[in-house]
């Protein structure tokens, strides 16, 4: 009987050990998860929902995830940056940056953007420099309704297609489904121009709205070819 109430004395001390032990670090794991961090080094950060769902992700270059759209990745090249994702974790943003060097020369990039629903960028800021010859600038784009989802599996399924006019055809045809012309542009050229340009539906750029570099007002009206048809104050000259 006695080993029996040392055996059971026993069981209870490792029980209120184990549950002491348990309370530590129940209490330490909640208290590292409000805790201030001086310095966090990382390749890949992920910001979730409480599900566990993907709403954003800050990586380097080589822990970028894939784009996802209808839950579906595709594989393309992909800078450093921030991705966004919406609630039904198809990407819908996002910053990007870098720059290359050689030959003495350089090049370098930034974007901050967002997505139409289930499509690529809708707006943007965007710096893009080459060696000096730069533009900078606030972009808005005319995305298709069709699904990019579906657009690259449609060119998937071209590209499988034998060579011909039937597959001819059907590129030119998803060429036209996945027109996405520039519509609005409001910044500095590479002429060092600041710059509002409106386009139509096809991409065309119809009003100029200009400060040249030298400091000249410009306002121009232009065709469809890119042909000034009437400038404030009156020029014969030709802006693409």
């Amino acid at each position: 009987m006695d080993k029996v109430q040392k055996r059971l004395r026993v069981l209870e001390i490792y029980s209120v050990l184990s549950l002491t032990v348990f309370v530590v670090l129940a209490f330490s794991a909640f208290a590292d998860s409000r805790q201030k961090i001086d310095e966090l080094t990382v390749e890949r950060l992920n910001v979730v929902e409480k599900n566990g769902q993907l709403r954003a992700v800050i990586a380097n270059t080589n822990r970028m995830p894939d784009p996802i759209i209808d839950g579906k990745p595709f594989k393309t090249e992909r800078p450093p940056g921030m991705i966004f994702y919406n609630g039904l974790g198809d990407e819908c943003g996002g910053l990007v940056f870098g720059a290359v060097t050689g030959n003495d020369k350089f090049g370098a990039y930034g974007g901050f953007t967002f997505d139409q629903y289930k499509q690529s960028q809708a707006i943007g800021l965007i710096y893009n420099d080459h060696s000096g010859s730069r533009q900078v600038g606030l972009s808005v784009w005319d995305r298709p309704e069709t699904s990019l989802a579906n657009l690259l599996q449609r060119r998937a399924e071209i590209e499988k297609m034998s060579e011909g006019t039937e597959k001819n055809a059907a590129k030119e045809s998803l060429r036209a489904a996945d027109l996405s012309p520039t519509r609005v542009f409001v910044g500095k050229n590479k002429e060092r121009e600041a710059k509002v340009t409106l386009y139509d539906a096809k991409g065309n750029a119809r009003i100029n709205m200009v400060v040249e570099a030298g400091g000249s007002p410009r306002l121009d009206f232009l065709d469809e070819m890119g042909k000034v048809t009437y400038s404030l104050p009156g020029s014969t000259k030709t802006k693409n």
